[in-house]
């Protein structure tokens, strides 16, 4: 899953849906993240009492599931974080565990196992809470010796998780955070395994940035190498507008997604931040994929449906999902996957139109399935409504 610094959701209006879904008249609408249809996305959970947004999920299992969620108040404004766990029956809303120590926002979770599960989120003032689930209760995890808030992190075993905090990476071992100094900007970080850690962002020197001709910033693709203890940049594509450059062009990575050693995606923009000219060109999407030995410009990237988006996660038989419901099969096919909308009862009217976005998708281990959290939007005169919403397809 991706970083903060590129939240993921991916956004689909009512008209793709076929049929109804959830709970006919129910407050509260769940059902098991196994019975979902193949071929569409469909919301397993739901509560319509709530007005907010589910904001993460780690899927231990396909019975554990455990989720973030802010309910927002319609009075003060405020945000109210808590906890969802499905335990193979239902989903139990709790309060966020008191051993992170305090109310957060953009709370984010990840997992490597039952106990193994990770919470984080950003604290005014204070940089970041963490918090670990050992399997059996919630325990203070320390800051980071670096400051600022944790960004992405992933977790590989309780002495493995790497979480990435300003311009460095910080590496957990169980007892304590060791920080290592990146070369290049990070944006994003994602891994497949301890021995196979990226983070992607941009850098402003090396070749195709900076000096006659260059441009300001290139992709930049870190990878961690355990033998060396140290993040080392590998070789990416230039990009570079036609002459005349203008001016503050650049190219960066926002996200990455790591499959395997020989499988990793890496998304972002080239483009011109300057505003100054009406004839400056427009922007491209970038696309990069790592074979294992180098990384390659993926051609298609401003065109194809599926390669002009930012990759969510992988089925783990070949298939990638990318932001806005596309999914890439393992032989190249691009499809936009439909969901099911949710049935005209209680507050929900006919004649709203739906959308449904996602703020973080994940694969339940073990099998292709992938679980959303985000909320469906219902635009409607007079009441329009945000509920939180858990979803999972299948392709």
């Amino acid at each position: 899953m991706s970083a903060v610094a590129g939240v993921l959701f991916l956004a689909g209006c009512g008209g793709d849906g076929r049929g109804g879904g959830g709970s006919a008249g129910g407050a509260d609408s769940s059902r098991a993240p196994g019975s979902a249809e193949r071929g569409s996305w469909k919301i397993v959970h739901v509560d319509k009492r709530a007005r907010g947004t589910v904001e993460a999920v780690a899927a231990v299992a396909a019975d554990d599931i455990w989720a973030a969620g802010a309910e927002q108040s319609g009075s003060t404004g405020r945000s109210d974080p808590y906890l969802l766990r499905y335990d193979g029956t239902k989903w139990r809303r709790t309060p966020l565990p008191a051993a992170l120590g305090g109310r957060v926002s953009q709370p984010r979770l990840d997992a490597s196992g039952p106990d193994n599960v990770w919470l984080h989120g950003v604290a005014p003032g204070y940089g970041s809470r963490l918090a670990r689930f050992d399997g059996t209760r919630w325990r203070t995890v320390p800051r980071p010796p670096v400051q600022g808030a944790v960004g992405d992190l992933k977790a590989f075993a309780p002495d493995d998780v790497w979480a990435l905090v300003g311009d460095r990476a910080a590496h957990w071992d169980g007892t304590r955070w060791t920080a290592t100094p990146l070369p290049a900007v990070a944006h994003a970080l994602d891994g497949s395994s301890g021995d196979n850690v990226w983070a992607v962002g941009n850098r402003d020197s090396g070749p195709g940035a900076g000096g006659a001709g260059g441009e300001k910033t290139q992709p930049a693709a870190m990878r961690w190498d355990a033998r060396a203890h140290a993040w080392k940049l590998t070789p990416t594509p230039a990009f570079r507008f036609e002459d005349p450059v203008p001016p503050e062009a650049g190219a960066s990575l926002t996200e990455v997604l790591a499959v395997s050693r020989d499988e990793v995606w890496a998304y972002g923009i080239h483009s011109s931040n300057d505003g100054e000219s009406e004839t400056e060109p427009s922007s491209e999407h970038v696309q990069l994929r790592w074979d294992g030995t180098r990384w390659h410009r993926q051609p298609d990237a401003d065109t194809d449906p599926c390669l002009s988006r930012p990759p969510v996660a992988h089925d783990g038989a070949g298939g990638v999902l990318f932001e806005r419901h596309r999914f890439r099969a393992a032989d190249g096919s691009c499809r936009k996957v439909p969901w099911k909308r949710l049935p005209a009862t209680g507050a929900v009217t006919a004649g709203g139109e739906q959308q449904l976005w996602f703020e973080r998708v994940g694969r339940v281990p073990g099998t292709k399935r992938f679980v959303g959290a985000g909320k469906v939007y219902v635009m409607q005169s007079g009441n329009p409504l945000m509920m939180p919403v858990v979803a999972v397809y299948e392709p």
